[in-house]
């Protein structure tokens, strides 16, 4: 019976002890399990710790339950899975593993036979070729999606940057393999998300009490991510500012406040605006003291 690869995967762990039968049970009935875009055994392992059905605790100890003669199997497993769940940024395992999935899924069916056919097709050239053979992602090949001209042709513009937006639009124009071109572009578009960005500076002089305001916008593009980043917010008194910061889909609003001196921070929200009376108050009482205090 064929079996989609993150169960597939999931029953690999199983086979070599690394996931117990009752951990293996609440893995296959998991409600998100059909969300995860989970292909080889360390990936699935991840998920699983990501998930909390095996404590992450646990994890550096697992090649010990490996069955016999698959200790080094297990040995490599784990440490990619760690490696998985693992970065420089202070996230949670899942928001790690969906960063990563996120690079990988990129990735899948990328390989030098489509490249050679796409050359064939006539949709790169020799140079673009070279480049992006030169860049080829490692795949195991046992897990490894089928090969995938569509999927080749987003990644020579994604990520080996042999193949830019224009270009790969041109050949859109051009009527020839409409079908992988379009699949090609669709999944660029499913890989980006728009963000546009409108920026407030309020300048406060404490020679005229006057407020100078000017505004900025500004679209970028950048990679979509599958799930929703743990909010964060910062704030710095150096040169009495105040900051808060939200976005909603793939819109955003900046507001910078600079009183004394410019500086760089992020606000939205209704709350911040009460934020932003209290920083006006409080600069022109300072400006008050500074100028008849004395």
């Amino acid at each position: 019976m064929h079996l989609d690869p993150s169960r597939r995967a999931l029953d690999h762990l199983q086979d070599i002890r690394l996931l117990t039968d009752a951990e293996h049970t609440t893995a296959t009935n998991d409600p998100e399990l059909p969300n995860a875009p989970l292909r080889t055994p360390a990936e699935a392992l991840a998920w699983v710790v990501a998930r909390e059905i095996v404590p992450q605790a646990q994890l550096a100890g697992l090649p010990t339950r490996a069955a016999a003669g698959r200790e080094n199997e297990a040995q490599a497993i784990v440490s990619e899975a760690t490696d998985l769940i693992s970065g420089e940024f202070p996230l949670p395992p899942w928001a790690q593993l969906h960063i990563r999935l996120l690079d990988r899924r990129v990735q899948d069916g990328v390989s030098a036979s489509a490249l050679d056919q796409l050359l064939n097709l006539q949709l790169i050239d020799a140079a673009q070729h070279a480049h992006s053979l030169s860049m080829l992602p490692t795949h195991q090949e046992a897990w490894a999606a089928p090969d995938s001209l569509p999927a080749t042709l987003a990644w020579t513009v994604l990520r080996s940057g042999a193949l830019g937006e224009d270009e790969l639009k041109a050949l859109a124009g051009r009527g020839a393999h409409q079908d992988i071109v379009a699949d090609a572009i669709a999944r660029i578009d499913g890989a980006k998300t728009t963000k546009r960005v409108t920026s407030t500076s309020t300048t406060f002089s404490l020679d005229s009490l006057d407020f100078d305001t000017s505004s900025s916008s500004s679209t970028t593009a950048s990679p979509s991510v599958p799930f929703t980043l743990p909010s964060s917010s910062s704030s710095s008194s150096s040169s009495s500012s105040s900051s808060s910061s939200s976005s909603s889909s793939s819109t955003s609003q900046t507001r910078t406040f600079t009183w004394t001196s410019s500086s760089s921070t992020s606000a939205a929200a209704p709350a911040s605006r009460w934020k932003q009376m209290i920083g006006v108050v409080v600069v022109a009482l300072i400006a008050l003291y500074i100028l008849f205090g004395r």
